[in-house]
């Protein structure tokens, strides 16, 4: 129950509260206007009702836009996460069909991760008939030259691409197991380079409501030759919640 009532909260991202605030003034005001139409000075009452539905949507439509006012400012997009993922204990990464291709971002990420101590792979089973999970556990991770210990790499890999709830409950799954183990939210990282939209987008909904911050590899686009320009490429955060990675971090 109360990892279903955590799924309504938001709709289509969206804070439910304010999705049914809406729908109630749209309700009211057309009640409002059928009455208008059959009396001459219509429902007062009801006017009333109508104004005071639409002030508290326009309240918690204030509300919401200001809490997301960092996300939805293009001066703070995708803000170089390169120096932070050095510092990062734990990554959550989105597995996708091609992620153990020649010049995978996997491979990127193991070089910059330093201090990394725990890894969660999110993969489906496509991804497994495939063998991506052991080709970036065994081959990638050792020409990385990184070594994690067993027991601090877990997979779930039950996972259908196009259902964002099943890679909301893995990642947030995931972001708890880590915590279990003395991990702060802000040495945390999901990563949705790789994986389909709605991958992604189930990501970010469990990483949001965990306070994890969530990246992606980034590069300047080459338009004419239709790929990413050479020496551009870095990590980038989708959006921040800490000033730093450790306990001693504070909230933006």
């Amino acid at each position: 129950m109360r990892v279903a009532l955590a799924r309504i909260r938001h709709v289509a991202g969206v804070p439910s509260g304010l999705v049914a605030a809406v729908a109630a003034t749209f309700y009211l005001l057309v009640n409002a206007l059928t009455s208008w139409s059959a009396a001459e000075f219509g429902e007062w009452g009801l006017w009333a009702t109508v104004v005071g539905s639409a002030a508290l949507t326009t309240v918690l439509f204030v509300r919401w836009q200001h809490q997301f006012a960092a996300s939805l400012d293009p001066l703070k997009l995708d803000q170089p996460g390169t120096a932070k993922l050095a510092a990062r204990r734990g990554a959550v990464v989105l597995v996708g069909l091609d992620s153990a291709d020649p010049g995978t971002t996997f491979t990127r990420l193991l070089a910059t991760a330093n201090r990394l101590e725990y890894l969660a792979l999110i993969a489906t089973p496509q991804s497994e008939v495939r063998g991506v999970v052991p080709a970036l556990l065994g081959p990638l991770m050792a020409v990385s030259g990184r070594t994690l210990a067993v027991s601090n790499i877990r997979v779930w890999d039950r996972n259908e691409a196009e259902a964002m709830g099943d890679i909301e409950q893995s990642v947030t799954e995931a972001v708890d197991w880590m915590q279990r183990h003395g991990l702060h939210a802000s040495e945390i990282v999901v990563d949705v380079t790789k994986g389909r939209r709605s991958m992604a987008f189930g990501a970010l909904i469990a990483a949001d409501r965990a306070e994890v911050e969530v990246q992606y590899l980034a590069a300047a686009w080459h338009h004419l030759d239709n790929k990413p320009r050479a020496g551009t490429e870095g990590f980038s955060v989708v959006s921040e919640h800490w000033d730093g990675v450790g306990p001693d971090s504070g909230r933006l």
